[in-house]
């Protein structure tokens, strides 16, 4: 089976859908499933709102073959409510044959659009295994060091409640690191902020860091979080979207300021604890669900 990927890629720092995409492509690849001829595809895999026009224009061409949509996140929820990216998916969704969501969280909540298309699955996102791997486990150290990673400036990334973190975290016992970019309106006192690295910059932190953070919301599946548990470092992320399901036992979610402080102490009394136990698939079981997918429809 060949499938021909409608969305242009990039090597720079950029969103979730780039990096995971691009992680599919290459793993296709590898398995000799990719093709750069649309002719030559069984598959035509297309993502949210993108290249509407060359994808609309390859599904007129070749209309016998299978189109399969894969729905980013609900933009309505974590951006704005008039956010029209997400009617355009939906519209978008019409050509598909098959549909393919990030977490159950987003299939449920699209319900509440009435987005139900009839033939869907969910296939959680994952992370480079040549870039982010788990990290060999070191000594204790003084501080137990945090980091917190953002491509969007979103607010709804958790950029307010960071700033509650950095007035009542004991930086006495914790080091936080803030990677990426923030709205500008938003400083911090005792968070350290460094500008957006590259996937593998990103990766070597993760080398150096105890703890995850993340209290984004509305968020379908969290790329960030999945790098962070690909490289074996326990989350502690916001009640919130898809996070409860990448999770699991590599960590812990919190809905409140108290509630993350506790949770936080518990974390990192037993960090090895946590990073034994998180349980996340790697890119080749995720590009297997895929093709079974495929070969369903």
């Amino acid at each position: 089976m060949k499938v021909y990927i409608s969305f242009k890629t990039t090597d720079a720092p950029h969103g979730g859908g780039n990096q995971f995409l691009k992680c599919l492509k290459n793993q296709f690849i590898k398995q000799g499933a990719l093709t750069l001829d649309p002719a030559q595809a069984d598959v035509i895999l297309y993502n949210g709102h993108h290249e509407t026009p060359n994808t609309i224009a390859l599904k007129n061409q070749f209309p016998n073959k299978k189109f399969i949509h894969r729905m980013d996140g609900l933009q309505k929820l974590y951006n704005e409510p008039n956010d029209i990216r997400q009617d355009l998916a939906i519209n978008f969704n019409k050509i598909s044959d098959g549909t393919i969501f990030q977490s159950h969280w987003s299939r449920e909540k699209f319900k509440e659009y009435n987005f139900t298309p009839s033939k869907s699955t969910v296939i959680h996102n994952c992370a480079d295994p040549e870039i982010f791997s788990p990290k060999q486990k070191k000594a204790s150290n003084s501080k137990t060091r945090l980091l917190c990673t953002s491509w969007s400036k979103n607010i709804n990334k958790g950029f307010n409640f960071y700033s509650l973190i950095d007035q009542s975290l004991d930086f006495n016992k914790f080091d936080f690191t803030f990677i990426g970019n923030k709205p500008e309106n938003i400083h911090y006192e005792n968070i350290k902020c460094l500008p957006p690295k590259t996937t593998v910059e990103i990766a070597d932190f993760f080398k150096k860091v105890d703890v995850f953070v993340s209290a984004t919301i509305h968020d379908c599946c969290s790329n960030s979080i999945i790098e962070a548990l690909s490289s074996g470092v326990p989350v502690l992320a916001k009640n919130s979207g898809g996070n409860p399901e990448l999770v699991k036992q590599g960590g812990g979610t919190f809905n409140e300021l108290e509630d993350f402080l506790s949770s936080l102490e518990k974390i990192a009394s037993n960090i090895d604890f946590y990073s034994d136990n998180i349980n996340i698939k790697d890119i080749r079981e995720v590009a297997q669900d895929y093709i079974k997918f495929f070969k369903c429809i």
